[in-house]
């Protein structure tokens, strides 16, 4: 993972062949028994009071996997 400055904002850029999720948001399953699958980016705009100290407690990075 990568942070980079967008004009005046800050951006987090997964690496190549990854994608980037919020720590919290694992595999679960609703009431119905539905999967739920996580959200996954390449890219997100940080807020502006981000701290970078904090990245690793907040998402993280995980290799894409390839459909056969």
């Amino acid at each position: 993972m990568e942070i980079r400055k967008y004009g005046e904002k800050k951006i987090l850029i997964a690496d190549t062949n990854k994608h980037i999720r919020s720590i919290d948001d694992v595999p679960r399953e609703d009431e119905n028994g539905n999967k739920i699958e996580p959200y996954y980016a390449s890219v997100i705009f940080l807020a502006d009071n981000f701290d970078e100290s904090k990245l690793n407690e907040l998402y993280v990075e995980e290799e894409i996997e390839k459909e056969e």
